[in-house]
C-alpha cells in the first residue's frame, strides 16, 4: 500500500532547475549589459565620464616683450581678470547671463550675443563675456557667485603700453581675433576669445610674439568647483622683439606734432634704422583690449581726423618743392643744366595760354641752380622740367630713388604712391581722350605737384641715398627678435641692405648736398628754421616744401601741406629727418621747425635753446658751393 504523503509531494528537481535558469539568465543579462557598456559602449562613458569629471583649461602663453633700440620697456603684460562662463555648468545660461548684467550694471544684450557667436570651442570650454574688468567688479561678481553657475573668474595677462599713446601707429594693437580670421587657415591654431596682434608691430611679428597656448587638465566635483588636478602642459612665453626706435627720439617726435595732423620718421643713413616713426593724430592703443563704445569708435574712424591711418607709411601727399631735389638730379645727369647757368625768374612762367606762378610773385630773378634750391625757384624748375620732360624725371624718381613703390620697411602696410610718366597715363585713364599727356603737365610734376604723390618714408629714404653715397637702402623697424629661452631668432646684420645703387656721379651728390646746406644755413634759405644755434658746429641740409592741396569734399583750395626734409652733420651725414603738416602752411615755417627739434634731441642740444637762432652769413661768400662755379 502506498503511503498517501509520498503521493502529495511535488516534483521539486524541476523547480529547482526553472530557478537554476532564471538566476543562469539575469546573470547572462547581466554580464552582457557588462560587456556592452565597458566593451561597445566603453570609449563613449568613459569620455563623457573624464569630461564631466575632468575639465580642460587652456593656459594663454605670455605675449613677447616689445623694447626700443636700448634695451627700453615700450609694450609689457600686466595680469587682468576675465569673466567666463561654462555653458555645461549653467541650467540656464541666459538667465545666467542676464543675473550677471544685472550685478555687474551692464547692457545684457552684448553679453548674450557673446554666448550665442560661433566659434572653435569644445564642450565645457568656456566663454569669454568680459575682459580686463576692474578689481571692485570682480568682488561683485564673487560675492554673487551662487545666483550664476557656470561663472569662472579667469587671471589672465594683457598689454600694457607704456608710453601711452606714444608711437602707437608703430607698435599697433591687439584684439580679439574675429570670427572671419577664425576661418582663415592662417589663424588654424587660434579659439574664441585669443587676442591677436591686429595692426603694427604687433601685427607683423605675431608669430613670434605670440607663444605657444598651454593646457591644464583639473578635476572638479558635480558642481563644476575645482578639487584636484591631473596634468599639465606649460605655456610657452612669445619671443622677445627689440625695436630699431629710439624712445627719447620717438618721444620728441610725437610731442612736437602734438594738435598737428601729420608724420615724423628719422632714419640712419648708414644702416637704415628707423629712429622714429610719429603719426597723429594718435589712438590708444589699450582701447582695442576691451569692449569699444561706439562713441569711441566713431571718433578713431573720424575721416577728418584718421586716427587709425599711418601717416608716414601710408599717407600719401604731393611732395611739393622736396621733390626738387630729384628732379635737380635728373637735370644734371642728363646734361640739360649746367651748375651755373642762369635761368631768369620774373614770377611766372607763360607757357601756352596759361601763365605757370613762382610761389615769389615778384620773381627771383637770374637763378642758377644753387641759388634756385636755397630760395626754392619754382619758375627754374618749371624750365628744368620742360627740358627733361615728365618720362625721363619718372626714371630719375622711380627706377633711380624709388618713389612710386614701397620701401619693404613692413608688409603689406605701405602706400605705393605715384610717379607720372607717359604709359601712367595712358593706362591710369579709361576714356581714349584722357590717355595723351601734355607738355604742360610736366610743369607742376617738375616742382613736385600735380601727379606726383609719394610718403614720407619714401622721401627719407630717398634723401638718404643722396647723402650716404648713393645707397638705396632698406628702412628697417626690428633690431633682433629673441626667443624666450633666450635664443637669438633674429638679428639684424651690421651692414644694411642695399636695394641698388644710385647711378649719379659723385660730384652731382655733392652738388645737391651743398645746396640743401644752403636752403638751411644760408641767410636766403627757405628752411633756416631748422639750424641749430651757431655755438654747436651742427650743419643742417634740406629742403622745404609747400604743396597746394583742394579739399576733397568742395574741391577748393585748402591750406597747403607743409614739408622738410633734412639731414646732418652736413660734413658726415647720421640721419634723415622727414616731416609732413597736412594743411600745416609753409614748409618753411611749419614743418622745419619740427625737424629742427628733432635734430637737437639726437645731438643733445639744450632745450632751452631759442628756437629761433641766429642765422648765418651767407654760405655761398663763407664757403663757395660747387653749384655757384660758371
Amino acid at each position: 500500500m502506498v503511503n498517501s504523503y509520498e503521493r502529495s509531494t511535488p516534483n521539486n528537481t524541476f523547480r529547482i532547475w526553472v530557478a537554476f535558469g532564471f538566476v543562469l539568465l539575469c546573470i547572462s543579462i547581466l554580464i552582457l549589459r557588462l560587456w556592452y557598456l565597458q566593451i561597445v559602449r566603453g570609449e563613449f562613458f568613459r569620455d563623457r565620464s573624464e569630461n564631466n569629471r575632468l575639465r580642460t583649461i587652456y593656459i594663454p602663453p605670455t605675449r613677447g616683450i616689445i623694447y626700443d633700440r636700448n634695451g627700453e620697456v615700450l609694450v609689457r603684460n600686466r595680469p587682468s581678470f576675465n569673466v567666463d562662463l561654462v555653458i555645461e555648468d549653467s541650467p540656464n545660461p541666459q538667465q545666467t547671463v542676464a543675473d550677471l548684467a544685472l550685478i555687474v550694471g551692464e547692457d545684457p544684450g552684448p553679453l548674450q550675443e557673446r554666448v550665442l557667436k560661433d566659434g572653435k570651442r569644445r564642450r565645457f570650454e568656456p566663454k569669454l563675456l568680459m575682459r580686463d574688468v576692474s578689481r571692485d567688479l570682480v568682488a561683485k561678481i564673487s560675492a554673487q557667485r551662487y545666483r550664476l553657475p557656470g561663472i569662472a573668474i579667469n587671471v589672465v595677462s594683457t598689454r600694457e603700453y607704456l608710453y601711452g599713446e606714444m608711437s602707437a601707429h608703430v607698435l599697433g594693437y591687439i584684439r580679439e581675433v574675429s570670427s572671419e580670421q577664425l576661418k582663415s587657415p592662417a589663424y588654424s591654431n587660434y579659439l574664441m576669445g585669443d587676442l591677436v596682434g591686429q595692426y603694427g608691430v604687433e601685427a607683423n611679428l605675431e608669430r613670434y610674439l605670440r607663444g605657444e597656448r598651454g593646457s591644464q587638465a583639473v578635476i572638479v566635483n558635480a558642481l563644476g568647483n575645482r578639487i584636484g588636478e591631473a596634468y599639465l602642459n606649460a605655456e610657452k612665453p612669445g619671443s622677445n622683439v627689440m625695436l630699431t626706435i629710439d624712445r627719447k627720439i620717438q618721444a620728441v617726435a610725437d610731442q612736437a606734432l602734438t594738435g598737428l595732423k601729420g608724420g615724423v620718421v628719422v632714419m640712419d643713413v648708414r644702416s637704415g634704422d628707423i629712429l622714429a616713426l610719429a603719426s597723429a593724430p594718435r589712438y590708444q592703443p589699450t582701447i582695442f583690449t576691451t569692449e569699444i563704445s561706439k562713441e569711441a569708435w566713431s571718433e578713431l574712424i573720424d575721416p577728418k581726423a584718421n586716427r587709425l591711418s599711418n601717416r608716414v607709411l601710408q599717407g600719401v601727399f604731393p611732395p611739393g618743392s622736396v621733390f626738387k631735389i630729384f628732379v635737380a638730379a635728373a637735370a644734371l645727369s642728363e646734361g640739360v643744366i649746367t651748375p651755373g647757368e642762369k635761368i631768369r625768374c620774373p614770377g611766372y612762367l607763360k607757357f601756352g595760354k596759361r601763365a605757370f606762378r613762382c610761389h615769389k610773385h615778384s620773381g627771383h630773378g637770374s637763378v642758377n641752380l644753387f641759388e634756385a634750391i636755397v630760395q626754392s625757384c619754382d619758375v627754374y624748375f618749371y624750365t628744368v622740367g620742360q627740358r627733361l620732360g615728365v618720362d625721363r624725371i619718372y626714371r630719375y624718381a622711380h627706377d633711380m630713388f624709388g618713389f612710386g613703390e614701397p620701401t619693404g620697411i613692413t608688409q603689406g602696410e605701405e602706400s605705393s604712391g605715384i610717379v607720372p610718366s607717359t604709359a601712367w597715363k595712358a593706362n591710369y585713364f579709361k576714356n581714349p581722350a584722357d590717355k595723351r599727356w601734355f607738355p604742360g603737365e610736366t610743369l607742376p610734376v617738375a616742382i613736385g605737384q600735380g601727379a606726383v604723390a609719394t610718403t614720407p618714408i619714401q622721401i627719407a629714404r630717398a634723401l638718404a641715398a643722396v647723402v650716404n653715397g648713393g645707397k638705396i637702402i632698406r628702412p628697417r623697424l626690428v633690431k633682433k627678435i629673441v626667443a624666450g629661452d633666450g635664443r637669438m631668432l633674429e638679428e639684424a646684420s651690421a651692414e644694411p641692405e642695399v636695394v641698388r645703387t644710385v647711378d649719379l656721379e659723385p660730384a652731382i651728390l655733392e652738388q645737391l648736398k651743398a645746396a640743401m646746406v644752403g636752403v638751411v644755413e644760408d641767410r636766403r634759405g627757405t628752411g633756416h628754421k631748422a639750424a641749430l644755434p651757431k655755438e654747436f658746429h651742427i650743419m643742417i641740409g634740406g629742403k622745404t616744401g609747400t604743396a597746394q592741396v583742394a579739399s576733397r569734399e568742395s574741391g577748393i583750395k585748402d591750406e597747403d601741406h607743409a614739408w622738410f626734409a633734412g639731414y646732418a652733420p652736413a660734413d658726415k651725414p647720421q640721419i634723415v629727418v622727414a616731416v609732413i603738416l597736412e594743411n600745416g602752411g609753409h614748409g618753411g615755417a611749419a614743418a622745419a621747425p619740427v625737424a629742427r627739434k628733432i635734430f637737437a634731441a639726437y645731438f643733445g642740444v639744450p632745450e632751452e635753446v631759442p628756437a629761433v637762432p641766429k642765422i648765418r652769413k651767407q654760405l655761398a661768400r663763407a664757403a663757395p658751393s660747387p653749384l655757384a662755379i660758371n
